[in-house]
C-alpha cells in the first residue's frame, strides 16, 4: 500500500493532526475546525473494506477539502495492486483511465464556446459539421441528421446508441486491435445503427453525442481537442499528469486493468483475444491491457479517453464548477432534461445529504467516478482497476461522503 498525502494550496504546517479552518470566515470571526487527517483514516479504512468486498486488486482517489480561503487542501491515496501478476503496490502517481468523466471536461468547453458566441447549446450539430453530417439517422421515416442540436448530444437525448454494450461493435474492435478509432468512425457506426427512439423525445446514455461534441469544437476553433482540454482545463489547475487519448497517451501505462464476471466471458470468445488468453488470466480476472491497446485508449476520445492521476482529474473536475464557466453557463450545465438527472455531462444529486455535481467512468479494465459537493467545497475522484465490480464504486464515495459530511457536522459541533 502507498499512502501520500499531499496539500497544493496553502501555507499550512503539518505537526501532528491537521485541523484546519475549512468553513470559511471573514474578518476574526471563528470557524469550525475540520479534522482532516482523522477523517483520511476513515476513507483509507472504507477503501480497504471496498477491496475487500468487491475483489477489486487496487484504487486510487485524490480528495479536495476547502482550505478556509478560498483554496483547497488536497490528499491523495492508494490501496492494493495495481498489477497483480507482477505484485505491484497501487501508488498515487499511477496513471488510471478515467472514461466517461472526460463528458463533463468536454462539456464544459462546449460552454465556454457558447458564451465566446462560437457555439449555440440549441443551434443543430449541422450548424457547425455541415448538412449531411449524420445523413439517414431515419426514426419512422424521418431523417434526424440535421435536427440533433448540441444540447442534446451533450445530456444523451440524441437518440445514440452506446458502442459499448454493442456485441458487434466489440467483435469489430477485437478485429482491429492495432488500429485506433477516428472520430468518424464511431459516429458512422451511430448512424448506421440509427436512433433509439425520436431524437429530443427520451433519454439513453451514451459516448457518440460527446465524440460529436468534439468534432464540434475542433472545427469551430481550429485547434485539436486535446489542445483546448489542455489549455483550458488542464494547465490553469497544474494538471501536467492529465492527457487526452488518442492524440496523446499517458507516458506511464504501468497499471493493469482487469475484467471480471459477463465481460470477461464475452471477451474471451473475441477472435483478436484468442492469442492473448493465457496471459491475461490472472484468476477469475481477465487482464485486458496485456493486448494491443490502440482500439480501448481511441474509441472514447471526447467522451471517454481521459488518462490521469487521480489529483489531476479532482481538480479539473473541481475547477469545471467553480472556474471554468460563467454563472448563466453554470445554470446550462446543471439543467436535467426532462427525462432524467442528467444535465450537460453531469448528474446533479446528492450523497449524504449533500448536493453532488458527479460523473462516472468505465471502460474495459477500469470503474471511476468524480464528485464536486459545491455546499462544502469538496471534491473527490477516485478509480479502481476492474470492471464489472459489485459493489460498484458509487458505494465507496457513498461511505466517503458519509466520513467527510460527518466531519463538518463534527466540526460545527465543536464550534
Amino acid at each position: 500500500m502507498v499512502n501520500n498525502w499531499r496539500r497544493l494550496i496553502g501555507g499550512f504546517g503539518l505537526a501532528g493532526a491537521l485541523v484546519l479552518s475549512a468553513c470559511g470566515s471573514s474578518g476574526d470571526e471563528a470557524t469550525p475546525p475540520l479534522d482532516i487527517d482523522a477523517a483520511m483514516v476513515e476513507i483509507e479504512t472504507a477503501a480497504e473494506e471496498f477491496l475487500d468486498s468487491s475483489g477489486a486488486p487496487g484504487l486510487t482517489m485524490a480528495v479536495l477539502f476547502p482550505d478556509g480561503d478560498g483554496g483547497v487542501i488536497e490528499r491523495t491515496l492508494a490501496v492494493g495492486m495495481s498489477d497483480v501478476a507482477a505484485d505491484q503496490a497501487a501508488a498515487v502517481t499511477d496513471h488510471y483511465r478515467f472514461g466517461s468523466i472526460t463528458k463533463t471536461m468536454t462539456s464544459a468547453v462546449v460552454l465556454q464556446l457558447v458564451d465566446e458566441g462560437l457555439i449555440g447549446l440549441d443551434e443543430p450539430v449541422s450548424t457547425y459539421l455541415g448538412a449531411g453530417w449524420a445523413k439517414g439517422y431515419v426514426w419512422e421515416g424521418v431523417d434526424y441528421g440535421d435536427k440533433v442540436t448540441i444540447r442534446q448530444i451533450l445530456n444523451h437525448t440524441d437518440g445514440f446508441a452506446e458502442f459499448a454494450f454493442d456485441p458487434e461493435f466489440y467483435i469489430q474492435s477485437s478485429l482491429r486491435m492495432e488500429t485506433p478509432y477516428e472520430p468518424e468512425e464511431i459516429v458512422e457506426w451511430a448512424v448506421k445503427r440509427g436512433p433509439q427512439y425520436e431524437p429530443g423525445g427520451d433519454y439513453l446514455y451514451n459516448t457518440v453525442g460527446h465524440v460529436v461534441a468534439g468534432l464540434v469544437i475542433e472545427k469551430v476553433t481550429g485547434k485539436t481537442a486535446e489542445e483546448l482540454l489542455r489549455t483550458r482545463l488542464f494547465e490553469p489547475v497544474d494538471a501536467s499528469d492529465a492527457y487526452l487519448a488518442p492524440t496523446v497517451y499517458s507516458p506511464e501505462d504501468g497499471v493493469a486493468g482487469y475484467v471480471q464476471g459477463e465481460l470477461k466471458a464475452a471477451i474471451d470468445l473475441l477472435p483478436g483475444y484468442q492469442p492473448y488468453r493465457e496471459e491475461a488470466a490472472v484468476g477469475d480476472f481477465y487482464d485486458v491491457t496485456v493486448a494491443p491497446q490502440a482500439v480501448l485508449r481511441s474509441a472514447g476520445w471526447t467522451g471517454g479517453g481521459i488518462e490521469a492521476q487521480a489529483d489531476d482529474v479532482a481538480r479539473i473536475f473541481r475547477s469545471l464548477f467553480t472556474t471554468v464557466v460563467t454563472d448563466d453557463e453554470l445554470v446550462e450545465f446543471l439543467k436535467p432534461s426532462a427525462y432524467s438527472d442528467y444535465g450537460l455531462g453531469v448528474s446533479v444529486g446528492e450523497k449524504a445529504g449533500a448536493k453532488t455535481y458527479s460523473h462516472g467512468g468505465g471502460v474495459p479494465g477500469f470503474r471511476s467516478e468524480a464528485l464536486f459537493a459545491p455546499d462544502l467545497d469538496v471534491t473527490i475522484a477516485v478509480s479502481t482497476n476492474l470492471i464489472a465490480i459489485d459493489p460498484d464504486i458509487g458505494s465507496l464515495t457513498d461511505k466517503m461522503m458519509e466520513i467527510i459530511t460527518a466531519a463538518f457536522a463534527a466540526a460545527a459541533a465543536a464550534e
